[in-house]
């Protein structure tokens, strides 16, 4: 299982501690409101007559006019020995009462003073909770009175609710997620040189060698580390290097002895035992030169502005390769348009081409063909009427020296891999599947040079077909 970001790490540990946060700031607001509950009731008078308020107004010849909804006086009405109010005038008059009785008259009375504000009184052995407040309608002031004894209707958790979704959820909460997307801001933009490094690490392949990760604008506890992985390519390089020199001096030095070694056989008398010498000999011959042409692709380098006409590499590879598959008693044959650019290089490519022909003539039974095919698309295919190759190992097929089950078929187990490799220095995808009518379908996706793209729909070309064949 891949392992998470640093920067999700960062972002779950943030939200934790935003979490946290609300949750101490929830048990402070819950702690302080236990602790002085003269304060919540007091908010409690207030936002009762802030509720009355909302129902006032005055007619246009300045009466006083209270006007309740059916849940501003739905306590009141139910809980009439706990909840009352008195609404006064700027005259001191009376505008509306309700459960006055709950309270004594001069207690009323001392509530509607200028100075009043909230107190507890003892009435008929009960502890009456009393408070009024001086309000502003239609430009003129009036007195709004508000007591309760006990709190059937539990006022009180209202008022602790609002003041908790005004300490939590108005004050804490978008700061926190704010907090929260800053710090992820942050976090991603200081970490961006790290991301790049790691890009820079998993682009670098077989031709890449040289490339060494970035440095800038690295943290310093980090700066070690990638210095040290840069300091492994390096070592890397180097051993690559010199395994690529000691391979293609040893392919070097062994094609001279080969060579007399095959002209020396090539003359001995026809003898039961010469002709498994030179096949022998010759099988070598084509080993040594295979690993030279895997060095080789190995320190591939194209060009990323190179263009090739595809469709005449492949012709050419045809023209090659007529002989030896005429030889074989096999056929050989190009379909496809007379031109198609692509990007890279082509004696790359028609290398890479040889071994797919090569591998198919040696595939396909005598008396069939191997096709090769282009398209306008940029696609390279070549087809054989061979016994194909199983989808377990369409991938391991690519690897140096894999033979599979074909070993007698005098195949190296070198050629695929060095299609493969040439394929990756141009950046193109290599594709096997199963051919129409059995046999196996090697196919190489090339980019087309940006000129070559159409901008609208065009008309199909004609596909050109060549054929090399076995004289009659």
């Amino acid at each position: 299982m891949r392992p998470h970001s640093l920067i999700s790490l960062l972002t779950r540990r943030l939200v934790l501690g935003s979490v946290l946060l609300t949750i101490v700031n929830i048990a402070l607001v819950t702690g302080y409101y236990s602790l002085d509950r003269d304060e919540l009731q007091r908010e409690k008078i207030s936002r009762q007559i802030g509720r009355l308020e909302t129902a006032l107004s005055r007619l246009p010849d300045g009466t006083l006019q209270f006007r309740p909804g059916e849940r501003l006086i739905h306590d009141f009405r139910d809980y009439p020995e706990a909840y009352a109010y008195r609404i006064l005038d700027h005259d001191g008059r009376v505008v509306d009462a309700a459960n006055a009785g709950l309270v004594p008259p001069e207690v009323w009375a001392a509530v509607a003073a200028s100075d009043a504000g909230s107190s507890t009184v003892q009435h008929e052995g009960r502890t009456v909770l009393v408070g009024s407040q001086k309000v502003d309608v239609g430009g003129k002031p009036a007195r709004i009175g508000f007591a309760s004894v006990g709190d059937p209707s539990r006022l009180v958790l209202f008022v602790f609710f609002d003041e908790l979704f005004v300490h939590v959820f108005v004050a804490l909460l978008p700061f926190a997620a704010c907090l929260v997307l800053v710090n992820i801001v942050t976090v991603r933009q200081s970490l961006r040189p790290l991301i790049e490094a790691a890009r820079a690490a998993r682009e670098t392949g077989h031709g890449t060698t040289t490339r060494r990760l970035p440095t800038a604008g690295l943290p310093a506890e980090i700066l070690d580390m990638v210095e040290a992985i840069n300091d492994a390519l390096g070592r890397l390089e180097d051993a690559l290097e010199a395994e690529r020199a000691f391979t293609a001096e040893a392919a070097h030095a062994l094609r001279t002895p080969l060579a007399v070694l095959s002209a020396r056989v090539a003359q001995l008398p026809e003898l039961p035992a010469a002709q498994p010498l030179r096949d022998d000999v010759a099988r070598l011959t084509r080993l040594v030169e295979q690993m030279l042409s895997a060095a080789q692709a190995d320190t591939l380098v194209v060009d990323p502005a190179m263009q090739s006409d595809l469709a005449a590499i492949a012709r050419s590879v045809v023209a090659d390769m007529a002989p030896i598959a005429i030889a074989a008693q096999r056929q050989i044959a190009y379909e496809g348009p007379d031109a198609c650019p692509v990007m890279g290089d082509a004696d790359a490519i028609a290398h890479a081409l040889r071994n797919l022909v090569d591998n198919g003539l040696r595939f396909t039974p005598a008396g069939t063909e191997v096709t090769l095919a282009v398209e306008e698309t940029g696609r390279l295919s070549v087809r054989d009427h061979g016994p194909g190759i199983p989808a377990v190992h369409r991938d391991t097929v690519f690897k140096r020296f894999w033979r599979g089950a074909a070993s007698d078929l005098g195949g190296t187990g070198l050629g695929l891999a060095i299609v493969k490799r040439i394929a990756e220095a141009h950046q193109a995808e290599v594709g096997i599947s199963d051919a129409a009518g059995g046999g196996a379908l090697v196919s190489l996706q090339f980019h087309r040079p940006p000129s070559a793209l159409p901008s609208e729909p065009e008309p199909v070309a004609g596909v050109r077909r060549e054929a090399a064949r076995q004289p009659a």
